[in-house]
């Protein structure tokens, strides 16, 4: 996940990323991820533009029932390189990376996309019926003679 300022040619190319990026993230998502892609680089004469796509994958926690599963997800990514430190681009809202010259290692704004770009309420499946919030059985494991309470606690107070 390097890119060689110095040897990439002038012009439009492409960068193929595959690796591993430790994401950090909190308990019950992913602490490190696969990404693989294409990046569509744009080496200009004062900068480097990185716009593309990838495709990341790990293991994360169900957000209804918590159970851990293998989850994939859509890393966009936006870099920008700026080798003229004058620049008036500094207010961009691209990620930005101040380097003129040698390699820059990819690996913190790919890592940033992965982050930004991950699920906020990730689920095993679209038909997981999570936990009751009574007696907290995996209802995808079976179920429970809880009833369900459909009313508000917050408007028990309001006349009907």
């Amino acid at each position: 996940m390097i890119l060689d300022l110095d040897r990439h040619p002038g012009g439009r190319s492409e960068l193929t990323i595959t690796g591993s990026l430790d994401l950090a993230m909190t308990a019950g998502r992913p602490g490190s991820a696969a990404v693989e892609g294409t990046l569509v680089v744009q080496n200009l004469e004062s900068r480097v533009l990185l716009n593309g796509t990838l495709v990341a994958s790990g293991r994360a926690e169900c957000g209804r029932c918590l159970e851990e599963f293998d989850i994939k997800w859509e890393v966009p990514v936006e870099v920008m390189i700026l080798r003229d430190v004058d620049s008036d681009e500094t207010e961009s809202e691209t990620l930005l990376i101040l380097q003129q010259k040698g390699e820059v290692d990819l690996r913190e704004p790919l890592r940033e996309c992965a982050v930004l770009g991950y699920p906020q309420a990730p689920v095993c499946r679209d038909d997981c019926k999570g936990l009751c919030p009574s007696c907290g059985i995996d209802r995808n494991q079976g179920s429970c003679e809880c009833e369900e309470d459909n009313v508000d606690p917050r408007w028990e107070g309001l006349p009907d």
